[in-house]
């Protein structure tokens, strides 16, 4: 049974492959450039998101392509439903009125702009 690819680790060897290639960088010399050095088998295996990575090779990797460990991470999608979803949610999950939905939506918004 083949293994299955941790969407992370896919994610991450899609971005080393990108800003390797960028940089014009064999998987060998990007292997070198490391302090401990990497084989380019083990570069192939990190870029198809076959191998994990430990943090300190991340921030490793990062300083050998020039680039902030950022570049390298995945940015969370932030999923910020539209008012009108969350009515629809308070109404069919509590059960109220359409003005007892948009009430608590006005409550909800005043709060939020308490805090920050």
């Amino acid at each position: 049974m083949a293994a299955s690819l941790e969407p992370f680790y896919a994610d991450l060897g899609r971005r080393l492959l990108d800003l390797r290639e960028k940089r014009g960088l064999t998987q060998a010399a990007l292997g070198r450039r490391l302090p401990k050095p990497m084989t380019r088998a083990s570069i192939a295996n990190v870029e198809s998101g076959k191998q994990r990575v430990l943090a300190h090779t991340l921030v490793d990797l990062a300083h050998a392509l020039e680039v902030p460990i950022s570049d390298l991470l995945a940015t969370p999608e932030v999923h910020v439903p539209k008012p009108a979803q969350i009515e629809d949610e308070l109404r069919s999950k509590l059960a109220v009125s359409e003005t007892e939905a948009k009430s608590m939506l006005a409550k909800i918004a005043k709060a939020q702009g308490r805090k920050r």
